[in-house]
């Protein structure tokens, strides 16, 4: 396969994450978070933004629409409900929610306030990662401090009536990197952190005010940190991890999670791992010192990770060593298209991927 960049856009700040809109009519829109620690104050004071922009029709420009300044923004996620949503998990120890105003030239901007705002980790923490259920009406964030925070999303006809926090718990001993729901199963959520264990939780005890069960750990696999999470919605049972080790990324099958069924070195520690929306056998990866990947994962019908992964294609174009790779997302719709972002060379891409 071959890749070209279409587009690129400086960001002011160092972007570490970027999400495209997987609304009919918006594919070509894209959300880009940006975080910095300032040190030259006293305390420290962590700031960014989370902007708007879109890939032109021509698919040779990216144009900023809105942004929101002054958050630091570690991850975000659109959310589908009466109306269009962007979630962001915060440096400034919250999860925020954000309205999109959709213009009939085909953009979006963000509105300049948080529709809602749930309170997740202590002074001094930052909310890493966050993911949302199936059916749009939970939230799972993941801290610093190494415990996750379940919320529930109000709605109404104006698309959220608040963000409320519904359980909370120590999930790991370590800053938690990672979160992510079972796409098939609501009440079954994935998590990593820097004590290089991956475990797998049982919700349903949250419900009654109990404290959720951890119904698998694996904590000999990785040999470092697990930096992401990411379950197939495609194929059943599957799940993708990455981790700042040798091997990096890894493919499991969640039956039995003591060994996975693939490994991959990328000559980077892994970020981030995003699956294709419509191939359910091409992962994108982040690799942070190593730049970017397109993996694939084997046929869209095999099992789950039975034919291992492979490498498909590199994207350098950021550059290598100078910046960190960490913000990547397929484009919905079908086509092989893709957006990344980077540290310290402050600067978001959109590019293509070509069969040949």
């Amino acid at each position: 396969m071959a890749i070209s960049t279409s587009a690129t856009l400086p960001t002011p700040l160092n972007a570490d994450v970027v999400a495209f809109c997987p609304e009919s009519g918006l594919h070509h829109v894209l959300a880009c978070g940006c975080y910095e620690l300032d040190n030259t104050q006293q305390p420290a004071r962590r700031h960014g933004r989370l902007a708007l922009a879109f890939v032109d029709r021509a698919g040779r420009q990216l144009v900023e629409t809105s942004a929101v300044e002054g958050i630091g923004v570690l991850d975000c996620s659109w959310l589908q409900t009466s109306r269009l949503l962007l979630s962001a998990a915060t440096a400034a120890c919250d999860t925020r929610i954000y309205q999109v105003h959709k213009g009939a030239d085909g953009t979006a901007t963000l509105a300049e306030e948080a529709c809602a705002t749930m309170p997740c980790a202590d002074a001094g923490d930052a909310c890493m990662a966050l993911d949302w259920s199936a059916d749009a009406s939970r939230v799972a964030v993941t801290s610093t401090a190494g415990r996750v925070y379940l919320g529930e999303l109000g709605q109404s006809s104006g698309g959220c009536s608040g963000l409320c926090g519904s359980a909370s718990w120590r999930a790991h001993e370590l800053e938690g990197w990672a979160v992510a729901f079972d796409p098939r199963d609501s009440n079954t959520l994935y998590t990593g952190a820097d004590d290089a264990q991956l475990k797998r939780w049982d919700l349903r005890a949250a419900a009654d005010g109990g404290e959720p069960v951890a119904t698998a750990t694996n904590r000999r696999s990785h040999g470092a940190g697990v930096c992401c999470v990411s379950p197939s919605r495609l194929r059943e049972h599957c799940v993708a991890t990455g981790s700042h080790d040798e091997r990096t990324a890894r493919l499991w099958d969640v039956r039995q999670l003591r060994a996975p069924v693939s490994e991959l070195g990328l000559g980077g520690g892994v970020w981030r791992l995003k699956w294709h929306p419509e191939r359910a056998d091409l992962l994108l990866a982040a690799c942070m010192h190593a730049g970017f990947a397109v993996l694939s994962s084997g046929g869209a019908e095999a099992a789950a990770g039975s034919e291992g992964l492979s490498l498909v294609a590199r994207y350098e174009a950021h550059g290598l060593g100078g910046a960190l790779g960490y913000g990547a997302d397929w484009a919905h719709g079908g086509a092989l298209a893709a957006a990344t972002c980077s540290f310290y060379d402050r600067a978001l891409h959109a590019w293509t991927l070509e069969e040949v």
